[in-house]
């Protein structure tokens, strides 16, 4: 049997290390859904959160809450939370290999196949880059330099984005570690942070009439629906 051609070989490898790659992030993007699909569910006016409590003061169940339903939430979300790090895990291995194999590979055409992968990579790693910026914008008080992702068009008075000084018209460019540029699981990542840090104040960073401006945002139950009250939309 005749051996086979070392470029097509190595287009076939990277023809089916791209099909994977498209798979595990489909698989992450849905998970994101579902997270900030449930984020939303436990933090409907009257629900516990992600973390609040079961009962009130005297040990009784709160009234109209369905205690199985909000276990079997959180007990979903810890499982998909565990279970995206993972995948991202196995992204980032995936794509080290696949531009290992771009930098191996002979011929334009085998290049061209693995631009998709190698820009996303790039994507990815600049993510990782303006998270960390992020980061240390939230605690050094620096603006992050972040390309803005949503735009706020509405916010609702006395709620606890009014009271942080939130308005109609900011263009946000950090939210806790969500930083630009805005792609499909941006926003679910912002409601997925609001969860889970309920309670405690979040560093929002808006630009507001050419000037970056700096919120600290506390998510946490109020009379109106969800932890913020306020509605922003993609950039």
């Amino acid at each position: 049997r005749p051996a086979p051609v070392e470029g097509f070989a190595d287009m076939a490898s990277i023809d089916e290390s791209k099909e994977k790659l498209k798979e595990l992030y489909a698989t992450r993007e849905e998970m994101e859904k579902e997270m900030a699909e449930i984020a939303q569910r436990l933090t409907e006016p009257g629900m516990p959160g992600l973390r609040g409590a079961l009962v009130d003061r005297e040990g009784f169940p709160i009234p109209g809450v369905d205690l199985y339903q909000v276990r079997g939430d959180r007990g979903r979300y810890a499982t998909l939370r565990n279970d995206h790090s993972e995948v991202t895990k196995e992204l980032e291995k995936r794509l080290a290999e696949l531009h290992l194999q771009a930098g191996v590979t002979k011929g334009v055409a085998a290049m061209e196949l693995t631009r998709e992968a190698i820009e996303k990579q790039q994507r990815d790693e600049d993510d990782a880059f303006m998270r960390a910026r992020a980061r240390a914008a939230a605690r050094y008080g620096a603006p992050p330099s972040a390309r803005a992702f949503a735009y706020v068009d509405e916010v609702t008075p006395r709620s606890p984005a009014d009271e942080a000084g939130m308005r109609v018209g900011d263009v946000v460019t950090m939210f806790g570690d969500v930083v630009g540029p805005h792609e499909a699981g941006t926003l679910p990542a912002v409601a997925a942070a609001l969860a889970e840090r309920e309670g405690e104040p979040v560093a929002v960073w808006v630009s507001r009439g050419g000037t970056d401006v700096r919120l600290d945002v506390t998510p946490r139950r109020w009379e109106g629906r969800g932890l913020l009250g306020c509605h922003m939309r993609p950039r």
